[in-house]
């Protein structure tokens, strides 16, 4: 029998948050001094977090780290991969969200040091992930409160996502093909390092059909937990999901990851349904196609197949000499020196640390056009 898990719903505010902190620290203790502590937000693009629930927002991430320092660790590190609109820019992502102010000198560019793993399901393929989160001691990740026209949630497990860094996130929304398939992706990437404590910024959260709706509600709660899968299960019941209606969910529970059974999990604090709650209820068509904030306001399999064929696209003029920083930072060898670096397209992970790497502005972007195509006659 799995052992019961315990998930805290606490009353807070952004003035407040310290204090439900604190409180997630107590209930969740971890062995923090000497250890080398890494902090994983959401910040999947450029807002104002004050208006809009897209990133978690910079007061609950300057808490922790408050908190943090109390506790002596050896290292503290912050970061996140950033989303699907803003491949290469996550410094820029964390400027403009206030989340770099918040992070201080802790702030790490996670994606100029990766490590090549090799992931089953749902397809066999290996991928460039943080080694920076692989090698950490204690993992705190700090999810936002969202629904989602695809997955119905984007919790704590969904956070673990964003290990997946650059366009590999879109490689996995291009070939997976249907809600269910990719739901397994999310698990393995959870399962690649859970993290050891989930603090959830539900103050100001996403409904509608995320991940960047413009609907927002003022729910006014932090979720804790060291279970994962028992704060997504419910918060799910907090939205207005039942297990069931959240394909990783269904899986966590078939595989025996976590706890989905509410019964078990020992709810401290006010969970209670919230009347009115904007939930997804219109499912992905057959060609992938579903609501969600990006863009249009669709997002479809071309929609995905246009970022999988991003390939970095490098200035000769504004590539200095003896600056090879795109190169260094490429973990599979995808790039050869030279002004400018020569790419080997079919060796190139979309992982986007060149972008990440570059300095001098000397590094875009582009499809290539040659692969677009075939991919528009694949699909």
């Amino acid at each position: 029998m799995k052992n019961r898990s315990k998930v805290l719903v606490i009353d807070s505010s952004y003035e407040s948050c310290a204090e439900a902190v604190t409180r997630a620290f107590s209930v969740f203790p971890l062995q923090i001094k000497g250890k080398n502590v890494i902090v994983k937000v959401n910040a999947l693009r450029a807002c104002n977090p004050d208006r809009e629930a897209i990133v978690t927002h910079p007061a609950l991430l300057k808490a922790v780290i408050d908190r943090l320092e109390t506790l002596k660790p050896n290292r503290i590190i912050v970061g996140d991969s950033v989303g699907t609109e803003s491949y290469g820019n996550s410094k820029h992502i964390f400027d403009v969200t206030g989340l770099a102010e918040a992070a201080g000198p802790y702030y790490r560019n996670l994606s100029l040091n990766l490590q090549m793993v090799n992931i089953e399901k749902p397809f066999k393929r290996k991928v460039a992930v943080p080694k920076d989160i692989l090698d950490s001691d204690v993992y705190i990740s700090l999810p936002k409160m969202k629904t989602h026209g695809l997955t119905m949630l984007s919790g704590a497990v969904k956070n673990n996502f964003g290990l997946l860094v650059g366009a590999q996130k879109s490689w996995y929304h291009y070939y997976s093909e249907k809600p269910e398939v990719f739901a397994e992706i999310l698990i393995e990437m959870y399962r690649l390092r859970p993290p050891d404590l989930v603090i959830m910024d539900g103050i100001l959260a996403m409904e509608g059909y995320g991940p960047c709706s413009p609907e927002t509600r003022r729910v006014n709660k932090v979720l804790a937990a060291a279970d994962a899968v028992a704060l997504d299960t419910v918060l799910a019941r907090m939205v207005g999901f039942g297990t069931d209606q959240v394909p990783y969910l269904r899986i966590a529970r078939d595989l025996g990851i976590g706890q989905t059974d509410l019964d078990a999990i020992e709810i401290e604090g006010d969970d209670s349904p919230i009347k009115g709650f904007n939930r997804p209820v219109v499912t992905p068509e057959s060609t992938y196609c579903y609501l969600s904030g990006v863009g249009g306001g669709k997002t479809s399999r071309a929609f995905f197949a246009d970022r999988v064929s991003h390939r970095p696209v490098f200035s000769a003029e504004k590539c200095p000499p003896g600056c090879a920083a795109c190169v260094a930072a490429c973990p599979v060898d995808a790039l050869k020196p030279g002004i400018p670096p020569t790419l080997l397209s079919e060796q190139c992970m979309l992982c986007s640390a060149c972008m990440e790497a570059c300095t001098h502005g000397a590094v875009r972007l582009a499809p290539d056009e040659t692969l677009l195509k075939r991919l528009k006659e694949e699909s």
